[in-house]
C-alpha cells in the first residue's frame, strides 16, 4: 500500500493496564498522519498539511506543514521545505526547517541545510552547508550587474 493514515493504526489503539491508551508510537510517527511506502515512486510538488513518513521514492519539491520523516529505505532526491525534518535515510536536495533539522546515524544529504536548530548523531553524512538560527535561507551573495567597478588603477580598484 503506498498512502496509509497513521491515524487508524491498531498501535495508536492499545489500552494499558489502567485502561488508558497506550502510545507505543515514535515522537517521529506520532507527528506523521501520511506514510509513502517503499514501493512508492513519487515524482512532482508534494503538499502535505500534516506529517509525512517517506519511506519510497521522491523527485521534485516537498512542502509541509509539520513534520517530513525521510526512513531508511527512503531516497528523496527533492527541496525540502518543513517544520521540522527527520531523516534516516538519503537525501539529495536543499532542506528549509523552521524549527529543526534531525540526522540520524544512517543519514546521507547532500544540499544545503537551514534550520533554527540541528541535532546530527556520529555516523551521519553531510555533503553542504549548514545554516542555523534562521528560518529561510539566506540568498547568495551576487555581483549586481548594474554596480560600477572602479577602473583600472583608480583609487579603490585594489
Amino acid at each position: 500500500m503506498a498512502f496509509k493514515d497513521f491515524r487508524a493504526r491498531p498501535d495508536r489503539d492499545k489500552r494499558d493496564e489502567g485502561g488508558e491508551a497506550a502510545n507505543t508510537a515514535s515522537p517521529e510517527t506520532m507527528s506523521t498522519t501520511t506514510y509513502l511506502d517503499e514501493g512508492c515512486e513519487l515524482t512532482g510538488t508534494l503538499a502535505f498539511r500534516e506529517g509525512v513518513r517517506i519511506d519510497g521514492r521522491v523527485e521534485g519539491e516537498i512542502d509541509c506543514k509539520k513534520t517530513v520523516v525521510v526512513g531508511e529505505t527512503g531516497k528523496v532526491h527533492a527541496a525540502i521545505r518543513s517544520e521540522s525534518v527527520v531523516i534516516h535515510g538519503q537525501v539529495e536536495g536543499d532542506i528549509a526547517a523552521s524549527r529543526k533539522i534531525t540526522l540520524h546515524k544512517s543519514a546521507r544529504v547532500t544540499g544545503d541545510m537551514c534550520t533554527a536548530g540541528i541535532v546530527i548523531e556520529e555516523g551521519a553524512r553531510v555533503e553542504g552547508r549548514i545554516l542555523i538560527g534562521t528560518e529561510t535561507p539566506a540568498p547568495t551573495a551576487t555581483p549586481d550587474p548594474g554596480a560600477k567597478t572602479p577602473p583600472e588603477g583608480a583609487p579603490g580598484s585594489g
